[in-house]
C-alpha cells in the first residue's frame, strides 16, 4: 500500500520517514536473528560500547531520551547483567555506564543485525554515492547540533551579573 502513495520529497520527511523504516526493518531482523533485546535495549548497549563511562545523563541526551525513561532501560539491562553502574571518579553524583562481559556477544549480534540493516537500505546504491551522502548528512547534523549545543550552554550558564 504505501508503495502506492507518493513520497513527499522533503528533507524533514524524507530523514524521519527513511529512519522510521530503518527502526521498524532493525526490529524484524533483530526478530529473525534471536536478539534477545529490544530496539531501545539494543541502543542502550550499543552506545555505551562505543563509549565506556558514559553518563546516564550523556546518554540520555544521545538517544533523546527522558531520564526516567532512559533509568528503566538501564535497570532492566542492569537486572539481566549486561550492564553495570559505576560511581564518576570525581563526582559521586555522576553514574557512568559500562558493559558486562556477557553483553558482548549481543552488542556483536546488534552490531550484524544493524549491518544487515544498512546494507538492505543501500542496496543499489553506488559506494561513492553512499560516502557523499554520509557526508552530506553528517553537514546537515553539524548545521543542527550547532546552534543546539550553544542553547544548552546558555541554559545552564549563570545569568550575568
Amino acid at each position: 500500500m504505501d508503495e502506492l502513495v507518493p513520497v513527499r520529497r522533503s528533507l524533514g520527511f524524507l530523514l524521519r520517514d527513511t529512519s522510521r523504516l530503518m527502526r521498524r526493518q532493525f526490529v524484524r531482523c533483530a526478530r529473525e536473528a534471536g536478539l534477545p533485546l529490544n530496539r531501545s535495549e539494543a541502543s542502550v548497549l550499543v552506545h555505551v560500547d562505543r563509549e565506556p563511562g558514559l553518563s546516564q545523563a550523556q546518554l540520555a541526551e544521545r538517544l533523546d531520551l527522558e531520564a526516567i525513561a532512559l533509568v528503566r532501560l538501564i535497570d532492566t539491562l542492569e537486572r539481566r547483567g549486561l550492564i553495570e553502574r559505576r560511581r564518576h571518579c570525581h563526582d559521586r553524583r555522576i553514574r557512568t555506564l559500562w558493559l558486562m562481559e556477557a553483553a558482548r556477544p549481543i552488542v556483536a549480534q546488534a552490531h550484524a543485525v544493524r549491518h544487515d540493516v544498512r546494507t538492505q537500505a543501500l542496496a543499489g546504491v553506488a559506494e561513492p554515492d553512499q560516502e557523499k551522502l554520509l557526508d552530506l548528512l553528517m553537514a546537515v547534523r553539524g548545521n543542527l547540533a550547532a546552534p543546539a549545543a550553544k542553547d544548552r550552554v546558555e541554559e545552564t550558564s549563570p545569568p550575568d551579573a
